[in-house]
């Protein structure tokens, strides 16, 4: 998956000029090699496109405060943030950027908020959107960790600065000051993991005593991807990251290391597909069995009907013929819907006024319609018959399913 790595510069763009951005590229997610040791420069408009975008925001750009954070949500935990930093906030907080290092469902505890300023920020990404360029996530160089570590690198002013964390917070200082030893503390200058930019490497190893691992701005922009936090909250969240969430995902299934799954995949779908007609094949056999079968009984039962076409029907229409010919009732016949009429009928009623018969269905003709409704309300109660009113007349006649 290629990834485009941007460090935002301190200044905001100014319109009407392009702004050079320090850039890192990968095409397949690996480390880009750059003999310098730094990224490459170019304007917004020109940098490569890429399947993930990252912007990073520079250690000098960035504050990070405790605060202790009462289990809110959503925009209130904005509001509660700067309700609970109001005193430490140096600048007014509609002016600054905020945003929790990790979540705030946890009650009573100490919460990292990280601050800064929110139109430089805000610039930076109206104009990698303008330039198309879709912002996955704003990440930091440093965040305040569990375990203690520096990185030491040549500051604008020629001198070399040091950026300490610790789990009590971040600070930058300068690696000349006075009385830095004793503020560290003996445990962090013992036991830190301290890295330093090449320039700066020798001047690291002499304050500490000790050797340090040496890391140009390539590594260190890199390594940042692994920053537990997307500093893109609160009113600059991506609008599209439900979306960026699928395509990375889909992204991610493109790469080697997914290959057996998708391997799996295909052959999954493929049995499934193989079971599915199978069993398609199967059914339409046992379908055509049950169907030579009936045919074979219509035969043996009216060995005078010489054309099969639905089996099913033409012996229901035999078998009527027959019932017919012995003079027998059967369901729908005429005695047989009068005896329905007649069990819904209180004792003593007047007889029906006029009745009229076709093959499966009764008429009940003459009624008032007061007796009409009263009987259609009867009627409707056994569920083998349908009764529906035409006119004035009351029809009757048995389910399709009932014949």
């Amino acid at each position: 998956m290629s990834t485009l790595l941007i460090l935002l510069p301190a200044t905001p763009p100014q319109s009407g000029s392009a702004q050079d951005y320090e850039y890192w590229f990968s095409h397949d997610a690996q480390a880009p090699a750059h003999a310098r040791g730094h990224g490459e420069r170019a304007p917004l408009s020109a940098l490569p496109r890429a399947d993930r975008v990252l912007a990073l925001l520079g250690d000098d750009a960035i504050s990070w405060l405790p605060a202790q954070l009462p289990k809110v949500k959503g925009a209130k935990l904005r509001g509660a943030i700067v309700g609970v930093m109001e005193d430490q906030l140096l600048e007014d907080p509609e002016r600054l950027h905020l945003a929790v290092l990790d979540s705030a469902e946890a009650e009573g505890r100490t919460h990292w908020v990280a601050v800064t300023a929110r139109e430089p920020l805000r610039a930076h990404l109206q104009a990698m959107e303008a330039a198309g360029l879709l912002v996955e996530a704003l990440l930091p160089l440093s965040w305040p960790q569990a375990s203690m570590g520096g990185h030491v690198c040549t500051g604008a002013d020629d001198r070399p600065r040091l950026r300490v964390w610790r789990p009590d917070g971040v600070a930058t200082l300068p690696l000349d000051s006075g009385g830095l030893r004793a503020w560290l503390g003996d445990d962090w200058w013992d036991g830190a993991a301290v890295s330093a930019s090449p320039s700066a490497a020798a001047d690291a190893e002499q304050w500490l005593g000790r050797p340090v691992h040496v890391l140009n701005d390539t590594d260190r922009a890199w390594a940042a991807r692994q920053a537990p936090v997307n500093l893109l909250q609160f009113d600059l969240t991506p609008r599209q990251r439900g979306w960026q969430r699928v395509y990375q995902a889909w992204q991610a299934l493109q790469t080697p290391a997914w290959r057996p799954f998708r391997w799996g995949v295909v052959s999954l779908v493929a049995v499934q597909v193989v079971g599915l007609n199978v069993m398609a094949w199967q059914q339409g056999r046992a379908v055509d069995a049950r169907k030579a079968e009936q045919e074979a009984l219509l035969r043996q039962s009216f060995p005078q009907v010489r054309v099969v076409r639905d089996a099913r029907a033409q012996m229901v229409r035999e078998t009527e013929a027959l019932r017919a010919g012995a003079g027998q009732v059967g369901p729908g016949d005429l005695e047989d819907l009068l005896a329905a009429v007649a069990r819904v009928t209180p004792p003593g009623e007047a007889p029906l006024p006029g009745l009229r018969f076709e093959p499966g269905r009764l008429q009940l003709t003459g009624l008032a319609p007061p007796q009409r409704a009263q009987l259609r309300e009867r009627l409707g109660q056994d569920p083998a018959l349908r009764v529906a009113d035409e006119g004035d007349a009351l029809q009757l006649s048995l389910r399709p399913e009932n014949r």
